[in-house]
Order: structure tokens, then sequence, then C-alpha cells
């Protein structure tokens, strides 16, 4: 699905910057569109074809679904109490390094709580 690919490289590079309510528009469009794949693969089992698992859709939007909690967060320390394991599979989860790219387009978040969050995952 090259578009989680697309919006993860516009938010890699930068360009953008996110508060509270931008975050919360990305969340919903993102939402918007994996609705919409799921949709379209769903509807394609009801005209008789073999049943297709929507899995392997959701799956591809895990590391947008991550970048996009990030901008959501209340302060960048909060990440450290999600689960994911970071940068174990490039596949699916986002790397430190990414992380703190993402981070970085939150307006309200620090330099410096961003560097102290990115170096105890790293340290972990």
């Amino acid at each position: 699905w090259k578009s989680t690919e697309i919006i993860l490289d516009l938010l890699f590079r930068g360009d953008k910057a996110f508060n509270d309510w931008g975050a919360m528009l990305l969340s919903k469009q993102v939402r918007m569109l994996q609705n919409l794949y799921c949709g379209l693969v769903l509807d394609s089992t009801k005209a008789g074809a073999t049943p297709i698992n929507t899995a392997s859709i959701l799956k591809q939007f895990e590391r947008i679904n991550q970048a996009v909690s990030i901008l959501q967060l209340e302060k960048p320390s909060d990440w450290l109490a999600f689960s994911y394991q970071v940068g174990e599979s490039y596949d699916t989860n986002l790397t430190v390094e990414e992380i703190q790219k993402v981070m970085r387009l939150r307006v309200d978040f620090s330099d410096d709580a961003i560097m102290k969050v990115c170096s105890q995952m790293k340290a972990s």
C-alpha cells in the first residue's frame, strides 16, 4: 500500500508542523483511508470472490498509526508507556530515529524532552 509509505515519507521530511488539532485531523484522515481500503476488500468478497482477510491491510498501516499516536501524545515521555518493540521489525515498527523525526513535528514538544525519550529508548 503505497499510500502509507507516501504519508510516512511526507512526515519524515519534516516539512509539516502539528499541534493537537492537526494530529487529530491526520488521525481521522488515516482512519478514513484504512476504512476505504478495508471496505474495498470486503465489498469484493460480497461478489462471490474468495473471502479476504483485512489483516494484511491493517498491518500496512501499523507504522503510520504509530506516527499518528506519537503526534497525539500530550508529551514525548508518554510514548515510553507504549509497548511497541521499537525497531524490531521495519515492516511494523518505527525506529528510534523515525520516532524522533515524528516527535519534532509537534510544535509544542521541546527538543530536550524528545532527546531524553529517544535516549531512553536507545538504552533499553
